[in-house]
């Protein structure tokens, strides 16, 4: 294999930025957290727009939320953004992960019914739809798998089996893999028709008492504090990375069910509380590493590098387009090198750890030798509205568009007094830095 040139990797401006570079003054808590620890205005828009968005703010909406002086900016923009197509896309994304949203195997949905599940699921998540009522749909509903897309969530499954229904169902229902609740689903059964790969989901004859219908009903009597708990328990390790403590977990139950048992509130109460705008580093705010999506879309929308998505499975070919955001790929199994390398999730169990969040040292390998990164940095720096722009403001610009905020002085004058280090060495760097890789 022939490995591509990288001039700057082995020139003194590579050199020095190994060296130098990465211990510039970026790591320096006065510029994340100035007021007595909690975040500074830009940190806090950038993680917004991750957690919500799954994406990071242009230099414009930083640059208007740091000059702004409501005091209910923060506020207002987040009911901004959850009323955002951004919003619908990403968790979206997030529960495709735990409802095993895939065609091919060991799922088997098949494309068709995929598209129409995942249309279902996003417009669900944009309307709002409480818990119990989301929870219900999925459990009543019965019918062909093309016509009726939440009937798709008792086809997702590896084993159609009752035992293998119930572990499925309860990973998403209730945070626990289990088959004890076979019982409830001894009476789905499947058809096909003469349409190629319609499935009808119906129920056997049976006992009453043995329907996902009488499962619901546990949910709602039994099962009610797991239940609750579960969409819960998700919001923090989305945010944070760990599942909620009692005392926190309780809390945040309270605030969900005032809301109604709805996504949005719940989400109001996270981000208005004061562990949310606390600065990073050790006792305050957990890093994260961005989602293999995110950080495949931050990095095109950065570059305007275009995408390669495939699918192992031979047929039916499924063609997007290059321009599509990851975070929109309806199909699990439809993926690309970048989406695996980076822990895209393969949507087998549904379980929270299935999405590897962690840096690898194939991550770093790729990010500092990638020959394709390298030239889509290049045509980035090489156009007009940067390369027309001075030595220096070409720094602050791409501060501005990697980390959503200016460069302080120090880290100004290590960059623009290296002549030998141009705007892309730059941006190579800042695309390495864990400021960039990681929401903090």
């Amino acid at each position: 294999m022939q490995v591509s040139r990288r001039a700057f990797l082995g020139g003194a401006a590579a050199m020095a930025l190994l060296r130098d570079g990465f211990a510039a003054t970026s790591a320096d808590a006065r510029i994340f957290a100035p007021n007595g620890g909690q975040a500074a205005d830009f940190l806090i828009c950038r993680r917004l727009y991750l957690d919500i968005c799954g994406r990071i703010p242009t230099p414009e909406e930083v640059n208007e939320y740091v000059a702004s002086r409501d005091i209910r900016k923060r506020e207002k923009l987040v009911d901004m953004l959850l009323d955002s197509d951004d919003y619908a896309d990403y968790y979206a994304m997030r529960y495709c992960d735990f409802l095993r949203v895939k065609s091919e195997f060991p799922i088997n949905l098949w494309p068709n019914a995929v598209y129409v599940y995942h249309h279902w699921i996003r417009d669900t998540i944009r309307r709002d739809m409480p818990w119990n009522d989301f929870a219900r749909t999925l459990l009543y509903s019965r019918g062909s798998n093309f016509r009726v897309p939440q009937v798709n969530f008792l086809r997702a499954v590896t084993h159609r089996t009752p035992e293998g229904i119930s572990e499925a169902v309860s990973t998403s229902l209730l945070l626990e893999p289990t088959a004890k609740y076979a019982r409830f689903f001894s009476r789905v059964a499947y058809k096909k028709t003469r349409e190629w790969k319609e499935e009808i989901v119906y129920l056997d004859d049976g006992p009453a008492d043995a329907t996902p219908e009488a499962f619901m009903a546990e949910l709602e009597g039994p099962l009610a504090e797991q239940f609750v708990a579960t969409p819960v328990q998700r919001v923090h390790w989305w945010i944070y990375g760990t599942l909620a403590k009692r005392a926190e977990l309780d809390r945040w139950k309270a605030a969900f069910r005032s809301g109604g048992y709805r996504l949005k509130p719940l989400l109001r109460y996270v981000f208005s509380q004061t562990d949310y705008r606390k600065g990073p580093g050790k006792g305050g705010f957990p890093s994260r590493r961005l989602d293999a999506e995110v950080l495949d879309d931050v990095l095109c929308t950065l570059t305007g590098a275009r995408r390669d998505f495939g699918s192992i499975a031979p047929e039916p070919y499924s063609f997007l387009p290059p321009t599509r955001k990851s975070v929109l790929v309806e199909d699990g199994s439809i993926s690309s090198a970048f989406l695996i390398l980076f822990g895209r999730p393969a949507r087998d169990s549904g379980l929270l750890e299935e999405r590897n969040n962690r840096i690898t040292a194939k991550q770093r390998l790729y990010l500092y030798n990638s020959s394709k990164l390298w030239r889509d940095l290049g045509v980035m720096v090489g156009k007009k509205e940067i390369s027309s722009l001075s030595h220096a403001d070409q720094i602050r610009e791409l501060y501005m568009r990697f980390l959503s905020r200016p460069p302080v002085k120090d880290e100004l004058f290590y960059f623009d007094q290296k002549n030998k280090i141009t705007a892309r060495d730059v941006a190579w760097f800042l695309l390495n830095s864990r400021e960039f890789l990681y929401r903090i």
